[in-house]
């Protein structure tokens, strides 16, 4: 197992930004005396972190690093500060064309990672669940599989908000986000108009504990789904909104790559 923690240069974000990348490469067991060659190039899994969180954060508290080594996938996490993984161009900070185009060009370009759509799978935790149905569609052409763990499905609700001291609930913090909260819906940033604008949905895969906060923002979702007959997994199970939850279900989303 290979695991490269640096920093790349992105248009999209006119910056240098850190990224984390796992290679099932180099899996020797010494004490064996065995070597386990997994096929170049690798399947890959691009994960996007929550709020608060970072590339570093993710490997600190998942055991997705030992994972993807046992099961032959290469995972790449970028950086996506607690932008929600969409477009900002007042600040010039395209995330959504940063995770769903330019960072499979990067990172394509730099390690032996497959380029067919159907080895090229996004996911993420939280915020970043929210960015993985958002341009897990958006670029749809580039991912075949989308992981929505705990995702934070809140654009119904954001427009509803005021000022609030806490960022969870403050309609200054998502404006500076999301741009003008009414136009959210029936545009690119709407998940359900991204559904039923796009003409190759990518299997989807979702997973919320019955305890989270954001439960039933995934009901509603899956629901929605179903009505669209579109292809797709809802895992509810006992768990809250934490990291155990996530560490747990996306490992059961890998599961379903190989």
């Amino acid at each position: 197992m290979v695991l490269f923690r640096g920093d790349i240069k992105c248009k999209s974000l006119q910056r240098r930004t850190s990224i984390s990348v796992i290679l099932p490469a180099d899996n020797i067991h010494f004490l064996n005396d065995t070597e386990e060659i997994v096929p170049k190039p690798y399947k890959t899994l691009y994960f996007l972190h929550g709020l608060y969180g970072s590339d570093d954060i993710v490997l600190a508290n998942t055991s997705i690093q030992k994972f993807a080594e046992d099961r032959g996938i290469a995972i790449v996490i970028p950086c996506g500060e607690n932008s929600f993984y969409v477009d900002n161009p007042k600040a010039h900070a395209y995330y959504g064309e940063y995770v769903g185009r330019e960072l499979l060009d990067i990172t394509r370009s730099i390690f032996p990672l497959s380029e067919r759509r159907e080895d090229t799978f996004i996911a993420g935790f939280s915020m970043g669940g929210y960015g993985a149905i958002r341009n897990g569609l958006k670029y749809h052409e580039n991912f075949s599989k989308i992981g929505m763990i705990s995702s934070a499905l809140i654009t119904d609700d954001i427009v509803d908000y005021t000022d609030d001291g806490n960022v969870l609930r403050s309609r200054d913090f998502y404006e500076s986000v999301f741009g003008n909260l009414d136009e959210i819906k029936d545009s690119d940033k709407d998940p359900k108009f991204l559904i039923d604008n796009c003409d190759n949905v990518p299997d989807i895969y979702m997973a919320c504990g019955e305890d989270d906060f954001l439960f039933e923002k995934n009901v509603d979702f899956y629901e929605f789904l179903k009505e669209r007959n579109v292809d797709a997994t809802f895992v509810e199970a006992e768990g809250e909104h934490t990291w155990d939850f996530c560490d747990k279900y996306i490992k059961e989303f890998i599961k379903t790559l190989i």
